[in-house]
């Protein structure tokens, strides 16, 4: 208790205040353009933190990293193009609402959701850290592939009507995965001699492009009229009050992110579609997944 308080303290300071601000802001713009993301905006900035304070250069990344989440939100919702590859999920429910003309109410439940998750995967990491550090470690190479088999059938399950499509989609993403260097011997896999292959296929660029690039032959072939703009209407913390409508789901969510988070090698797409499955499973109208529902797109951004 006397190292929390401790570090309340020091988070006080105005220096660590000003650079979590600008860390967090700078993190929902960078979010917010595809293709960008965390890792290659603290990738760019981390020189430049080396001549600050050890915490307000920690603290410029973390902000960055944290908020990039939600940033990745708003060009998923808006224009059905994920931010950031942990975003694909929220254009399943958050898009269709932006057609229905509740693109506020969207963005304002994303953001609701990523802040309730984000404190209680904060409290879970502060209270429960010696727990987590004692069954992280219990997880070998048979429960990373339990897990990721785990994952991959939820991916399945997730896509009701459209099993087939989505087992197809999901081999062809193991066998894209499959691609270059394999870890152990480092021999060449499907690289057909290629160099620039040796390295595989970035995940980012192809959740991208099936995202972005589809979207773009969309507006190609549709009809060539201006869609009537739509005043974004609504207050932007309204979706606190609606947040506690669906505690339970965004409760769970956020759990199985903080479970499937500890356990090296998985991830949180995992957690997003366990979630996903879960709330659709449990949900009094899972006909509206996929056409705008509102605990959807609690349930991805949650996790």
């Amino acid at each position: 208790m006397d190292l929390f308080l401790s570090s309340l303290d020091t988070l006080a300071r105005l220096d660590v205040l000003l650079a979590l601000l600008v860390g967090s802001i700078g993190g929902v713009i960078i979010g917010a353009i595809p293709g960008v993301g965390a890792a290659v905006a603290i990738a760019i900035l981390l020189p430049a933190t080396f001549s600050f304070d050890p915490i307000v250069g920690l603290t410029v990344l973390l902000g960055i990293y944290g908020s990039s989440m939600y940033g990745g939100a708003i060009p998923a919702i808006l224009i059905n193009t994920p931010g950031t590859a942990v975003n694909a999920l929220t254009t399943y429910d958050g898009y269709p609402m932006t057609q229905k003309g509740q693109a506020r109410r969207a963005l304002s439940l994303a953001y609701s959701a990523s802040f309730f998750g984000g404190i209680l995967s904060i409290l879970c990491l502060i209270f429960l850290s010696p727990v987590l550090a004692w069954v992280a470690p219990m997880f070998g190479s048979r429960e990373i592939f339990l897990a990721a088999l785990l994952g991959i059938i939820l991916v399945v399950l997730a896509h009701r009507g459209q099993v087939f499509a989505a087992g197809m989609l999901a081999s062809f993403g193991i066998f894209l995965n499959s691609v270059g260097l394999e870890p152990v011997r480092y021999s060449r896999r499907y690289a057909f001699d290629q160099s620039w292959l040796a390295s595989g296929v970035d995940l980012i660029v192809v959740v991208l492009g099936l995202f972005a690039i589809s979207q773009a032959f969309l507006l190609l072939v549709d009809k060539d009229d201006a869609p009537k703009a739509q005043r974004v209407e609504g207050s932007l913390f309204s979706g606190l009050k609606e947040l506690f409508r669906f505690k339970r789901v965004a409760t769970v969510s956020s759990g199985f992110g903080v479970l499937m988070g500890m356990i090296p090698g998985v991830g949180e797409f995992t957690a997003q579609f366990l979630s996903y499955t879960y709330a659709r499973r449990t949900s009094k109208t899972p006909e509206e997944f996929g056409k705008g529902s509102p605990e959807g797109l609690i349930a991805s951004e949650a996790a």
